[in-house]
């Protein structure tokens, strides 16, 4: 386990120490457990979502209507991801 020195304002390290407290834990617990539920919360839920995402983004910007080239097929990856045009 590593060790990670932090400043908290002292209100929170009261309320730490109520909560330490009541669930008949140390400090240092009970800090571990809050920042991992909070990690949790801010942590994109994986990273195939946030492919899927990426993906819905590319595909906004492939054309699909109106006007859609005569080589889209041929050239699909061109037109969805960019880079280079076949022949």
């Amino acid at each position: 386990m590593l060790r990670v020195n932090i400043y908290i304002p002292e209100e929170m390290d009261t309320k730490l120490e109520f909560v330490a407290q009541d669930q008949r834990k140390v400090k240092a617990e009970v800090v571990r457990e809050a920042l991992a539920l909070g990690l949790r919360a801010m942590q994109p839920k994986s990273a195939s979502a946030q492919a899927l995402v990426d993906l819905a983004k590319h595909a906004e910007k492939t054309p699909s209507q109106g006007k859609v080239p005569k080589d889209f097929v041929k050239n699909m990856d061109f037109y969805t991801w960019g880079g280079d045009k076949r022949d």
